[in-house]
């Protein structure tokens, strides 16, 4: 069972179909770059607010992660995202793509989408642009969408860091993923929104559960417990982040939530494209929004 459930729209007029493009960048480059980032912003990314935990870690407090976001078709919510620089947003392309993307609309800053007395900040979608995405092997599942303005970064909202190299695999570093999907099978979105902490597995291990080895590229990344399930992402959580705490105290992105195996299944850890595979994509294609300072220095990790 995917991540999402798949919502095919009927109509008597024609359907327009998201506009995509593969992995050729755009035509334009960042006129000034430093460590690989559009260097115009003043803000700070992958700071989390330091508000009360929940017991257990299930729900996050009010604005905890600024980046998390969420994606509406049709005023319905289907999928998740994060938020990368003040115009740009990150998600799977199995969230977008064939979809019209004029009826997508982002909604950003928000906690509980069933209290319908705050009014968070929604931005509406003008571009699309996926990677080579197939549903045949779920590879490249990635997406960046372009918003109609640039958001005002601010406490409760706020850029995820993006890695700066691809150094790392991250394997059994605790890892944590957002999102308001079900949580479990066959149960309804959750209002607030919910955290999941996870560890992250090697893809040789991975490859050993009971998915098919040839199922799991260089360009996914497994998180999970394979031995007795229980923690997972489930629908509604696709497109939706996988971070790592770094040595810093802020928060970096490695991974999007994209498919897997029901929910919390033994044997069937999540999986997620891996977001260090597409470091130049995302930067060149998102280039035209303004990216927040990462730190002078990349912080290393020991795996």
């Amino acid at each position: 069972m995917l991540k999402i459930l798949i919502v095919f729209i009927t109509s008597a007029y024609v359907v327009g179909l998201v506009v995509t493009t593969n992995f050729m960048d755009k035509d334009f480059k960042c006129e000034k770059i430093v460590n690989g980032l559009n260097s115009q912003c003043n803000c700070r990314c992958g700071e989390r607010n330091e508000n009360s935990r929940i017991v257990d870690g299930v729900k996050t407090a009010q604005n905890e992660f600024p980046w998390v976001l969420r994606l509406t078709y049709f005023d319905k919510f289907y999928c998740g995202g994060m938020l990368i620089n003040d115009r740009y947003a990150l998600t799977a392309a199995h969230c977008v793509i064939y979809l019209m993307w004029f009826m997508i609309k982002v909604t950003l800053g928000e906690h509980n989408h069933c209290n319908a007395t705050v009014r968070p900040v929604t931005r509406f979608v003008v571009e699309v642009t996926a990677h080579n995405f197939t549903y045949r092997n779920f590879r490249d599942d990635i997406a960046l969408l372009k918003m109609n303005a640039p958001v005002e970064i601010s406490e409760v909202i706020k850029p995820i860091c993006l890695p700066f190299n691809d150094d790392s695999t991250y394997v059994e570093t605790q890892a944590f993923a957002f999102g308001w999907g079900t949580t479990s099978e066959k149960k309804n979105h959750s209002c607030e929104l919910l955290e999941v902490e996870l560890p992250v597995l090697s893809n040789d291990d991975c490859k050993k559960t009971k998915y098919e080895a040839s199922m799991i590229a260089d360009s996914m990344l497994c998180a999970g417990y394979p031995d007795k399930g229980g923690k997972d992402t489930c629908q509604g959580d696709s497109g939706g982040p996988l971070c790592v705490e770094r040595k810093d105290k802020r928060y970096e992105l490695i991974g999007v939530v994209s498919w897997g195996i029901g929910c919390a299944r033994p044997g069937y850890p999540g999986v997620y494209t891996r977001v260090t595979k597409y470091l130049d994509w995302i930067r060149n294609n998102g280039c035209d929004g303004c990216f927040c300072n990462a730190t002078i220095t990349p912080t290393t990790h020991e795996n």
